[in-house]
């Protein structure tokens, strides 16, 4: 399926019509396209697109919050992060927008969260951003949905697959749900986090479903099948 047919099915089948993010990790900045070109939380980044229809790409230096260069790959191993920007980061997180009490429950949720999710090898320079047909080759979509279109997508990809599609809460979302779709190649989902929520501007009934591409369509492609009794 390319682009369009994808959007129509989604719009026609599930009722999903709003805008897809599109992510793709790049080794070098690439050329033709704008760099953001200031400084943010991913999750407000990918706001802009929703708002705006923005198409950007964003580098380690343009990030607020090093979970989101950690859940995209742009440094993974945050070994380029000075102490200073690390506690920064820390502080940042508990003092200024409550994501933990404390630095300590910080530490202990990302201790969790390196046990649970994948890890990048190695490090990109850019991930461009911006709506699903703007965005070359994507490897990573985001899609808003309801609870009842996350079930026809992910039951549809478990029809057809045979895999089952897991979903997380509690921490930052870009942290939970990016690496997976990056590195397994694997549709998951989320209801979390507030900062999420508020970014992206997600109403009450919406969550967030993360997919490659080729799983989106394997779902598309088993809609129907899925739903016979």
């Amino acid at each position: 399926m390319d682009t369009e047919a994808i959007k129509r099915v989604l719009r026609n089948e599930t009722g999903i019509n709003s805008e897809i993010i599109a992510l793709k990790q790049a080794k070098e900045e690439p050329a033709g396209i704008k760099k953001y070109g200031d400084m943010n939380n991913i999750c407000y980044m990918f706001g802009e697109v929703l708002e705006e229809g923005r198409t950007f790409y964003t580098t380690l230096e343009d990030h607020v919050c090093l979970l989101g260069c950690a859940a995209t790959g742009l440094d993974p191993s945050l070994q380029t992060i000075s102490d200073k920007q690390l506690q920064d980061s820390e502080s940042f997180h508990v003092g200024s927008i409550n994501i933990f009490p404390t630095e300590e429950l910080q530490a202990k949720a990302e201790k969790e969260a390196d046990a649970l999710f994948p890890k990048f090898q190695e490090a990109c320079k850019a991930i461009i951003i911006g709506p699903f047909g703007n965005v070359p080759e994507p490897d990573v979509l985001i899609i808003l949905c309801t609870p009842e279109q996350a079930h026809l997508l992910t039951r549809a990809y478990c029809y057809a697959t045979g895999s089952i599609v897991k979903g997380y809460a509690g921490m930052g979302v870009c942290r939970m749900i990016l690496p997976s779709a990056f590195i397994d190649k694997e549709p998951s989902y989320t209801v979390s986090d507030r900062a999420w929520r508020r970014a992206l501007n997600l109403k009450h009934d919406q969550l967030t479903l993360v997919t490659p591409p080729d799983k989106l369509t394997i779902m598309l492609e088993n809609l129907e099948l899925s739903k016979k009794q």
